[in-house]
């Protein structure tokens, strides 16, 4: 047996969404998406995982195992449930939390929005309209002047790129499923000014703060140089990192390889499409939604996981790569990474191979702070509902008790010593 040693201050942990788990959530823009008629939905939300009555029990199961670090969003939409109203007590729910996670010496990591927004934003546009973007920021300001000032690491804005071309683009899993470019557009920009804006809220409230957006980012098939590819990427993917000049680390977060329809009509007919504007502009995002699937393409005979993305652990070394060419100065915190299986013993192979990546890359190069597993429990998966076990933790939703798997103890483990034994 050998044992790969992480440094001492490397963070293992978990992470978890507040809209994912909690339950009994049903004014913001997601309620309304999966609950409309003819709604692309597999199922609601509801109840969730009832995190947000249990979540002691959640935070104490955390400690018993051993988990050190813990990734979770507010939800927004309890915070301010109507334009400049705020509800103090469901802010002091989330600071309660933060208060318990740091009694049990259990790093908190707050993220201000993860993919909900409150539905009284709904008639301006979302994150189409400005006003989205100054009452984003204003949120962020009553949230920090309550929560504890010991809390150290913040993620303003989860995976942009997704929840925008998923809402505003090529696919319309999301809200509020728009597919027009122009609005997409400028959707990204106002998302980009509210994480620049509340950064600097973040750090004026508490100097040692460190911010960042959370980037997913997927391995890319560099032979491939279709333009269709680098229009893809750029608008998902690159111009969300490139914004993040400014932040304090690059949050990371990557399950797969995403690679582009080889099929040459259609790379014709994307090629076209993109090049003139009034095609890219309302013809493209639908053909797209048509024509291409919901992970692009996956070579015939390939692994694949649960979610059907293929069965790709060296996407993050890939990034971790591609990250420190963008960036050479700035740490590097993957926020996300994870698998859905109903196989635990997959999720341990996943997870070994990942880590196995990481401390050959850390040895090398530095600057990785630290692992989060997504996630601690079985949830929500959007548009897919609960089928996408990527939990380290089952939940019985019959009595909504918790089943930790053999792979919890595992990485558990992992997360006491700081190490991981092959």
């Amino acid at each position: 047996m050998k044992n790969k040693k992480f440094p001492d201050n490397f963070i293992f942990g978990t992470a978890l969404a507040s809209y994912q788990v909690e339950g009994g959530i049903y004014n913001n823009d997601w309620t309304h998406w999966e609950n409309k008629e003819n709604t692309v939905c597999s199922e609601p939300c509801n109840d969730a995982c009832k995190h947000y009555e249990f979540y002691k029990e959640d935070v104490n199961l955390l400690d018993e195992l051993g988990i050190r670090a813990f990734r979770f969003s507010i939800e927004w939409s309890r915070v301010e449930p109507h334009q400049g109203q705020y509800d103090l007590n469901e802010i002091n729910h989330y600071v309660d939390k933060a208060k318990l996670l740091l009694e049990k010496n259990i790093t908190p990591i707050i993220t201000f929005h993860h993919f909900t927004t409150p539905d009284w934003l709904m008639d301006d546009g979302l994150w189409a309209s400005e006003k989205t973007t100054t009452a984003f920021v204003n949120y962020v300001d009553v949230m920090m002047q309550h929560l504890p000032k010991e809390i150290e690491l913040f993620n303003t804005i989860n995976e942009p790129g997704i929840f925008s071309m998923f809402g505003y683009l090529s696919k319309r899993n999301f809200p509020p499923g728009i597919q027009n470019e122009k609005l997409f557009i400028k959707a990204s920009k106002n998302i980009i000014s509210a994480h620049k804006q509340s950064m600097k809220i973040i750090k004026d409230h508490n100097p040692k703060a460190k911010v960042a957006m959370t980037h997913a980012l997927h391995e890319w098939d560099d032979n491939d140089s279709s333009l269709q590819k680098e229009y893809i990427k750029y608008h998902m993917e690159d111009k969300f990192l490139y914004a993040s000049e400014d932040d304090d680390y690059i949050a990371l977060q990557t399950y797969s390889i995403r690679r582009t329809n080889p099929n040459l009509l259609f790379r014709a007919l994307s090629w076209l499409q993109i090049k003139i504007p009034i095609l890219r502009t309302h013809i493209y995002p639908r053909f797209r939604g048509i024509f291409s699937g919901r992970h692009e393409y996956n070579p015939e005979g390939i692994r694949t996981t649960k979610m059907g993305y293929e069965y790709r652990p060296q996407a993050i070394l890939y990034n971790l790569h591609r990250i420190h060419s963008v960036f050479p100065d700035k740490d590097i915190f993957i926020t996300e990474n994870g698998i859905a299986t109903d196989d635990d013993n997959e999720r341990i192979e996943f997870v070994t191979d990942v880590l196995n990546d990481i401390h050959d890359y850390l040895s090398k190069n530095g600057k990785i702070m630290g692992y989060l597993y997504w996630s601690i429990l079985d949830n929500f998966e959007w548009d897919l509902g609960y089928k996408m076990n990527f939990g380290l933790v089952e939940v019985d939703k019959t009595d909504y008790s918790r089943i930790p798997h053999k792979s919890a103890y595992w990485f558990g483990n992992i997360s006491k010593t700081n190490n991981l034994s092959n």
